[in-house]
């Protein structure tokens, strides 16, 4: 289905939507920082990395593979050092993960590229589609006994506080829905699954509800900036895929 405002937004207009965007992005995150941080040295390196992050999340979501994946490494790389440096070993893992994903995709996208020098997205057969399902579903499982384990030695991801959302849904499995979810997001991304930003849209919904349950308004911030963001990507990765195998004029 065609858009027109989409179309623009990612067609004539995309310089100017990735600077409006990204300018809102900042304004929001300082605001963030100013309110919710005590302006430590760590807060001021995260506020840099979340930069970085902005206009790496909005090249990848345009195809740019210099500008996403390598500032993807950048971001990644500088957010294992938050983790590291505030003692949380066990949330670098993502970061880590990311890190070597971006390493990867800059040399895989490199090779599938239209004239313009963009990355192809893909679509998946319904294989991937049960693949990418079953990833999610062995995750789930494994992650609590991969936690524990990491936690016997002091390095857990996610801790169990008995905290609930709504009084419903342990805190615990939000947090581990999050990090399999967004594992998951990545890997796809970066195979150049054009449904990752499904995913993605997902991910982030997740990543909201446990940022405003931790306080974390910073990152709730960041989450709602990148997923207008993830919209944007969605469709400017479908339509290119769609345009790829001359289905849309």
């Amino acid at each position: 289905m065609r858009i027109q405002l989409l179309d623009n937004i990612t067609g004539k207009w995309s310089m100017q939507w990735i600077i409006g965007w990204f300018i809102c992005g900042v304004l929001a995150l300082s605001l963030g920082f100013w309110k919710f941080t005590e302006h430590q040295a760590l807060d001021w390196f995260y506020l840099g990395v979340s930069l970085v992050g902005l206009i790496c999340v909005v090249s990848l979501s345009f195809r740019k593979n210099v500008m996403g994946n390598g500032l993807g490494m950048a971001a990644t790389a500088g957010e294992v050092v938050v983790q590291a440096t505030s003692g949380a070993v066990g949330l670098m893992l993502a970061p880590l993960f990311n890190f070597f994903t971006h390493v990867y995709g800059i040399f895989y996208w490199s090779k599938n590229t239209d004239p313009d020098g963009d990355m192809v997205p893909k679509s998946a057969s319904k294989w991937i589609w049960i693949l990418t399902i079953a990833f999610i579903a062995l995750g789930l499982a494994l992650f609590p006994i991969v936690n524990d384990w990491l936690a016997q030695k002091g390095y857990n991801v996610v801790e169990d506080d008995g905290s609930q959302f709504l009084g419903m849904i342990d805190f615990y499995w939000i947090n581990v829905l999050a990090f399999v979810l967004s594992i998951t997001a990545q890997a796809t991304m970066i195979l150049r699954y054009s449904f990752n930003w499904w995913i993605w849209i997902a991910v982030n919904f997740v990543w909201l509800i446990v940022n405003l349950m931790t306080g974390n308004y910073i990152f709730a911030i960041q989450t709602m900036v990148y997923q207008i963001n993830a919209f944007i990507g969605l469709y400017e990765w479908h339509r290119s895929e769609q345009l790829a195998k001359g289905k849309l004029a």
